[in-house]
């Protein structure tokens, strides 16, 4: 890992020619024509948010760069301070900075002094060696005159440390006052900052700054590299030598490349399929190397720490989306986090990343099918079912109503309170059924069984304990204080209580309420929007045969997306995160899992297909190499008319085949296809396809 020592007095940039001891010149070939110029109009793209940001950031580094509201760069230790102007008229900040396509990592923003617009483009890329935890930004400045008169243009760039209360700090920033970052010449070139193409100054200086007198309608540009961290002058030239258009190119064949290798979605919904790309890029960005090892990390700025909540949501995602080599990765990274009684924790007061761990690993190690490394996750599975069981037995001895539930937690988070938290006996229920399922793919039947029957006992406690409540739904802690959390996802994902259980639509009902209906829900002030908190009752929609209200969470989940298809963990109704910056990883895999669900749902004994497809979906879609418990499938579907068709992967279970929204079946079904209901078809083990009449609803 590169890290940068302390107190270092480090020239801050490494220029061209003299800089370097070149004969002449400069030795970068994309300077001028060979760049071409930049390919989209950011400010055309929707921007949910109040302000707009993004992240240049690759999988494995150790820090990401913030590009800031104003349009400057920011790593969490030091800032490049962006200031282009024209005839002395300083550029405004950026409308909007957006992603090509809004999923592709390539930043651009457009900036305006009066007739010059200024264009920028960024793209990151990893540092130069192997496993190597840097990063480099590529950035390439654009100028045009729009005037029919010349126009002087000048674009200063400064090193400046962070601000006095920044909006996030990079965990290995120095510890001491940082010393004068400066461009200029000096003995200490060896380590440096960033690379700019301009020849250097005669003097030390925080500032470069470059000037143009711009003919009517002419375009100048000008390159800038800057490390995550700093690095040998030499080697940062070295890497400027690859013109930026050829690492906006290789970022796109990459990512391209990285996307093939999972779930392939064709929707006939560009929006939605930009947003799975967009998601998926995240998710696979928010991942840090620990040892030879990988981890899921909880944001690409404030949150670089391991949450076990977060974690396992992301692998759990990546798990659905056909990215099976990196979830079992990062499921592999969750073992760091086992204590020696065999219970998972991430953080102080969080008992609930037991029951996430288990979870994880069950939906990482067995899709598409048992990993080779199963019986390592049985042994911590059983060992921490055992950790379980002692716990329950212990509190059973005491005699208290509550005693054979989870003891008291305060977790500093979420449902920010003392006590015993439903979220926690939820998530353990959780870790049960994936214990057992671990147990079965492993050919432990016996073993199997018995963490059923433990589980079917632990479940009946959970609901009497319900029963003892004043809630008509589910609190988040069995005290009843505090606010919802764990709670939410009691009913999915982990099926603590069946779908069609009426406190699971009293709670949704209420949480909806709050938030002015269904879609995303409040946390801690009515003002607020929880970007992925809520989102468990999309699915749980889904399997209750609510699919208006499912689709109402993925509207909003579409809809609460920046410029570069990421979202904010928390914000106000207008659109303020705060300082609480997005991207936010679990809101990603909450856009990805509900999408997934609503195609395809795999958590149950049966298969069950287009849960939640969407009309337009129903035009024609294909989604191949989606792993289920089951194998590979591969899924087409479409209505035609006053028929409905699909076309699947055979499976060894029954499969639940759900009708279009707004239609019901006209007669019954042909052989061997059943009536499920008046909208869903119910196929046998076997079947690869089914064509059925339907009728639009009366």
């Amino acid at each position: 890992m590169t890290r940068p020592r302390r107190a270092l007095r480090l020239v801050g940039w490494v220029v061209c020619g003299a800089a370097l001891g070149l004969a002449s010149g400069c030795a970068w070939p994309g300077k001028g024509a060979n760049e071409r110029s930049l390919a989209f109009e950011p400010d055309s793209i929707p921007e949910a948010y109040a302000r707009s940001t993004a992240a240049l950031m690759v999988p494995g580094a150790t820090r990401s760069f913030q590009i800031t509201p104003a349009g400057d760069l920011y790593n969490g230790a030091w800032r490049v301070r962006i200031h282009p102007a024209a005839e002395g008229e300083s550029a405004a900040a950026p409308r909007r900075i957006a992603y090509l396509d809004r999923w592709l990592p390539v930043a651009a923003w457009t900036r305006r002094s009066g007739d010059v617009a200024w264009r920028f483009e960024a793209v990151a890329f990893p540092g130069p060696a192997v496993r190597d935890s840097g990063l480099i930004a590529s950035l390439l400045v654009e100028a045009t005159n729009h005037a029919a008169v010349p126009r002087r243009a000048t674009l200063s760039m400064s090193l400046e440390p962070p601000e006095t209360d920044p909006v996030f700090v990079a965990w290995d920033a120095p510890e001491t006052p940082w010393p004068p970052l400066a461009w200029g010449a000096g003995a200490e070139r060896d380590t440096v900052y960033a690379w700019s193409a301009e020849a250097p100054s005669a003097q030390p200086s925080a500032t470069r700054t470059t000037s143009w007198s711009l003919a009517a309608g002419q375009t100048v540009r000008h390159r800038v590299l800057v490390p995550a961290y700093p690095m040998a002058a030499a080697a940062l030239a070295r890497l400027a030598r690859s013109a930026h258009a050829a690492r906006v190119d290789q970022a796109r064949r990459e990512w391209k490349e990285a996307l093939d290798r999972g779930t392939h979605f064709e929707l006939g919904d560009p929006e939605v399929e930009r947003a799975l790309d967009a998601a998926r890029v995240m998710l696979l960005s928010c991942r840090e190397r620990r040892g030879a090892g990988w981890v899921p990390i909880g944001g690409p700025f404030h949150y670089r720490d391991v949450w076990l909540r977060d974690g396992a949501r992301l692998i759990a995602a990546l798990a659905v989306a056909g990215h099976t080599r990196e979830a079992r990765e990062l499921a592999e990274g969750f073992m760091q986090f086992r204590w020696p009684q065999g219970a998972f924790l991430s953080q102080r007061g969080q008992p609930d990343g037991t029951g996430e761990a288990l979870w994880t690993f069950e939906q990482a190690v067995l899709r598409p099918a048992p990993s080779e490394s199963l019986s390592r996750y049985v042994a911590a599975a059983r060992q921490a079912w055992q950790w379980y069981e002692w716990q329950r037995n212990f509190g059973r001895q005491a005699g208290w109503a509550l005693g054979p539930l989870m003891p008291y937690a305060e977790p500093r988070d979420a449902e920010l309170v003392r006590a015993q938290l439903v979220g926690t006996d939820a998530w353990a229920l959780a870790g049960y059924r994936a214990t057992a399922r671990l147990m079965r793919a492993a050919g432990l039947e016996a073993e199997a069984a018995a963490v059923d029957r433990s589980r079917a006992s632990y479940a009946a406690d959970f609901e009497a304990a319900l029963g003892r409540t004043g809630s008509r739904d589910i609190p988040p802690s069995w005290q009843e204080v505090g606010r919802d959390w764990g709670n939410l996802a009691v009913g999915w994902p982990c099926a603590a209580l069946p779908a069609d259980h009426p406190r699971l639509a009293a709670l949704a009902r209420r949480a909806w309420a709050e938030a002015g209906g269904a879609g995303l829900v409040t946390y801690g002030h009515r003002d607020s929007l929880h970007g992925y908190v809520g989102a468990d009752l999309g699915t749980w929609a889904l399997l209750a045969g609510r699919r208006a209200q499912a689709d109402s969470v993925l509207a909003a989940l579409l809809h609460w997306r920046n410029a570069s298809g990421a979202a904010a963990e928390l914000f106000s109704r207008a659109g303020d995160f705060g300082r609480n910056l997005p991207p936010h990883p679990t809101s990603a895999a909450a856009l990805v899992a509900l999408v997934r669900n609503a195609l395809l749902f795999d958590d149950g004994d049966t298969l069950a297909l287009t849960l939640g497809a969407r009309e337009r979906w129903w035009r024609g879609t294909r989604v191949t190499r989606a792993p289920t418990r089951w194998g590979l499938i591969d899924l087409e579907f479409h209505r035609d008319g006053d028929a409905a068709s699909w076309r699947w992967t055979p499976v060894p279970v029954w499969t639940a085949l759900t009708l279009p929204p707004g239609t019901f079946l006209a007669g019954d079904p042909p052989a061997p296809l059943t009536r499920g209901s008046t909208t869903v078809v119910l196929a046998p083990p076997g079947t690869r396809e089914a064509r059925v009449a339907v009728r639009a609803a009366p």
